[in-house]
C-alpha cells in the first residue's frame, strides 16, 4: 500500500510540475544576436498584415461602404484608437458583466495593440485595418504618446478621439516633430476633437445602431477617412512573413495569463486559451468576480457578436517611464525581450527598431525574422518594471 501511495504521489507531483505556470521574464538578458532584417516584398494577392489571400478576403465581407486592399486594391493601413473600458465588458451593477462596452467593427481588424493607459493597469487598444476598412469603427478614443510613434511606424491613417498634451508627453507637439501633421496634405491625423471644417469631421458620430453613454459612444466611418487620403500618398512598407506551418519547435502554451495588476479590478486582465479545432486563441476577459467573458465585437441590429480570435500573440517587453501616472512613456527604440504564442507553442525571442520611420522587426531564438501564423495578431506592449505587471502561460 506504502508503495501504490508513493507512486500516485510522485504522479501527482509530476502532473503538478507540469501543469505549472511558466512566468517571462521581460529584463532577463537572452544573447540572441541577429542580423537586421531588410523589408520584406510585398507578395501579389497576399495580404502583408495577416498573410490570407485577398480573394478570400474579399469573398467574406459587404463591400457596400467598406474599403481595405482586399476590397479596392489599394495598401493604405489605418490605426483606431479604441475603448477598452472594463475590458470590453460593462457593468451594470458591481460584478455583474452585461457586454455593453464591446467594440463594434473590429472584427475586420489585422493587427491589434494592447498598450498600458495608467500606472495602475487600466489599457487601451489600437487596432489596424488594413485588408478590410469598415464605415462604422468604435468606440474611438483618445490617443497617448505611444500611439504617435506606433503611427510613424506604420506612417499611415490613424483615427483618434482626444489626445494626451501634458508637457512631457504632448501629442500633438510629436506629430509636428515628425511632420504627421503635414504629410498627405495634412490628411493623415484624424482627430475627432477638431473643429468642423475639417473634411474628416463629418465621419464622427454617435454609433447607431446602439445608444451607449459617453464616452463610449463615438462611432468613425473609417472607410470615408482613407479615402481622403491622397491617392499619391504611399504607407510605409510594413509586410510581416508568414507561414501556414504550426510551429513544431518551443514549449506548450494553451493558456496565458496576462495581468495588468490592477488593484481594485480585474476587468483589463485576460486569458488566452488555444483551441485546437479552430488552430487559434479566444481571448477571455475576467470580471470582477473572476469570471471568464469571451471577447467580441458588439452585437446589435443585424450583427452579431464574432469573438475577435487571434493566430499570434506577442509580448513586446520594454522600459516604462511614468511622469504622471496617466501618461505611459515607453521605450520604443532599440532591442528588448518578446515573446510569441502560435499553435498553442512559446517561442523566446527579441524585437528590434532603430529608428521612428522604420518598422519593429521580430526575432525568434535563432536571431531570424519570426514568422507568424497567418491570421490576426495581437501585440501586448508590456512594461516590466511596473509593480504587479505579468504575463504567464501553461
Amino acid at each position: 500500500m506504502k508503495k501504490i501511495l508513493g507512486i500516485l504521489l510522485c504522479l501527482s507531483l509530476l502532473c503538478s510540475a507540469a501543469m505549472a505556470e511558466t512566468y517571462l521574464n521581460g529584463a532577463e538578458v537572452r544573447n540572441i544576436s541577429f542580423d537586421k532584417a531588410e523589408p520584406n516584398e510585398p507578395m501579389e494577392g497576399v495580404s502583408p498584415t495577416t498573410g490570407r489571400y485577398l480573394d478570400e478576403v474579399r469573398a467574406e465581407v459587404p463591400a457596400l461602404g467598406f474599403s481595405g486592399l482586399a476590397l479596392i486594391g489599394r495598401y493604405m493601413p489605418v490605426l483606431v484608437q479604441i475603448d477598452n473600458s472594463d475590458g470590453g465588458i460593462g457593468y451594470e451593477s458591481p460584478g455583474e458583466a452585461t457586454g455593453n462596452r464591446a467594440p463594434w467593427g473590429v472584427q475586420y481588424s489585422d493587427v491589434i495593440y494592447e498598450t498600458p493607459l495608467y500606472k495602475d493597469g487600466n489599457t487601451r487598444l489600437t487596432f489596424l485595418f488594413s485588408d478590410v476598412i469598415p464605415d462604422e469603427v468604435g468606440p474611438v478614443r483618445s490617443a497617448r504618446l505611444f500611439h504617435a510613434w506606433l503611427r510613424e511606424e506604420w506612417d499611415c491613417g490613424f483615427a483618434f478621439y482626444g489626445q494626451q498634451e501634458y508637457t512631457a508627453t504632448n501629442v500633438p507637439a510629436e506629430f509636428k516633430k515628425y511632420g504627421a501633421d503635414k504629410k498627405a496634405d495634412g490628411l493623415l491625423l484624424f482627430s475627432g476633437t477638431v473643429g468642423s471644417t475639417k473634411q474628416w469631421k463629418q465621419y464622427y458620430d454617435a454609433y447607431t445602431k446602439k445608444t451607449l453613454a459617453p464616452p463610449h459612444h463615438i462611432s468613425g466611418n473609417i472607410s470615408a477617412m482613407v479615402s481622403l487620403i491622397p491617392a499619391d500618398f504611399q504607407a510605409a512598407n510594413h509586410t510581416w512573413q508568414f507561414t501556414t506551418a504550426l510551429p513544431e519547435d518551443g514549449d506548450d502554451a494553451e493558456d496565458i495569463y496576462v495581468n495588468w495588476g490592477v488593484k481594485d479590478l480585474s476587468m483589463y486582465n485576460s486569458i488566452l486559451e488555444w483551441d485546437d479545432g479552430d488552430e487559434c486563441y479566444y481571448r477571455y476577459m475576467l470580471d470582477r468576480n473572476g469570471g471568464e467573458h469571451l471577447y467580441t465585437n458588439l452585437a446589435a441590429g443585424d450583427i452579431t457578436a464574432e469573438p475577435v480570435t487571434f493566430n499570434n500573440i506577442i509580448v513586446q517587453f520594454t522600459k516604462m517611464e511614468w511622469p504622471r501616472t496617466d501618461a505611459p512613456m515607453p521605450t520604443v527604440l532599440g532591442t528588448g525581450n518578446a515573446d510569441y504564442f502560435m499553435g498553442g507553442k512559446h517561442i523566446a525571442g527579441v524585437w528590434n527598431r532603430d529608428s521612428m520611420e522604420e518598422r519593429t522587426v521580430f526575432y525568434d531564438s535563432e536571431g531570424e525574422e519570426i514568422k507568424l501564423q497567418v491570421g490576426r495578431t495581437l501585440i501586448i506592449v508590456m512594461d516590466y518594471e511596473t509593480a504587479n505587471r505579468a504575463v504567464s502561460y501553461e
